[in-house]
């Protein structure tokens, strides 16, 4: 039986969600990597999440020695989220249970026991075709000014490219090689990769080169000043699009939309094409293959609604 903690008793130091973020930034990942900013950002963020339902539910400040097998099983037994969601804050508990483990503060695993949920059991969702369209016609709508033409670059990117909205942000003037027909991409968990890029998304690219403002940061996506935007600001200024063309959708959604699209592209109808399919969006997507195999060779959401109005 695994021991229990008095979480009454037990002193940890106040400061360490700093410890914990220093290691995080100072620790490779599993597969020898720096962890990005972002990976470090979200698991903080769900440590942080931890900790106020730990407070509103014990009454005491939360400090990383009160976890135990018993409240840990509470706080993820009674969560309701998305299994994605779900299992990101599980590996963000367990990350920071590595890192007590390493200083000594606890001597055990308390979330041993806590499985990870099936993430693959949903259908992708995404973009039916006429849907897509209307988007697409309401990015360019706005291309006549300035913040318009970049908010469009913003949609294409996604639409054409299965950029991830993050991905987008930093992406660099020195990631453009476009006389080549790529991108190079820095996305999750540090990986590299070329994206192939048609013509269509070229001439987007270069109408925002023509006019944007000197990027101060070495960024192609930025302000009227030449600053860099954040990802909630690209966000924000994607659901405008999404508004005006009365869709509703979520950047990542996009990107489902894109993998199938692509697949359907490289295959031509021509099922015996599946294994080049998965090998090429593996390629272009960072993606492994039993991920692709397994979530987007399901039936899609967008048949499935279609098939749903037909009955």
């Amino acid at each position: 039986m695994c021991p229990q903690i008095d979480i009454f008793n037990l002193q940890v130091a106040s400061d360490w969600h700093i410890d914990f973020g220093l290691w995080l930034r100072q620790t490779p990942t599993q597969k020898r990597r720096e962890r990005s900013q972002l990976s470090v950002s979200a698991y903080t963020s769900d440590i942080e999440q931890m900790s106020r339902w730990f407070a509103g539910r014990y009454e005491i400040e939360f400090a990383p020695d009160h976890l135990n097998s018993a409240n840990l099983q509470e706080y993820f037994g009674g969560m309701e989220c998305a299994p994605a969601t779900y299992n990101r804050r599980l590996a963000s508990a367990r990350m920071l249970i590595k890192w007590l483990r390493s200083v000594n503060v606890l001597d055990y695993d308390p979330s041993e026991w806590i499985p990870l949920q099936d993430a693959t059991r949903e259908s992708p969702r995404d973009v039916n075709e006429d849907d897509r369209v209307m988007l697409e016609l309401a990015a360019e709508e706005g291309e006549g000014s300035l913040i318009g033409l970049r908010d469009s670059l913003i949609f294409f990117l996604m639409s054409n490219a299965g950029m991830r909205i993050s991905e987008v942000v930093k992406l660099l003037l020195s990631d453009l090689h476009l006389d080549d027909g790529y991108i190079h991409v820095l996305g999750k968990g540090m990986k590299h990769r070329k994206i192939k890029i048609g013509g269509r998304l070229v001439v987007k690219i270069n109408a925002w080169l023509s006019r944007m403002p000197k990027s101060i940061e070495g960024t192609l996506i930025t302000d009227e000043y030449g600053l860099s935007i954040g990802r909630g600001q690209a966000w924000r200024r994607f659901c405008l699009i999404a508004e005006t063309a009365g869709v509703k959708v979520t950047p990542h959604e996009m990107r489902h939309t894109f993998v199938l699209r692509y697949m359907d592209a490289v295959m031509g109808g021509d099922p015996s094409k599946l294994p080049a399919a998965i090998d090429a969006v593996c390629q272009q997507m960072g993606d492994r293959p039993e991920v692709i195999l397994a979530y987007y060779t399901r039936a899609r959401e967008s048949d499935m609604r279609a098939a749903a109005e037909v009955m």
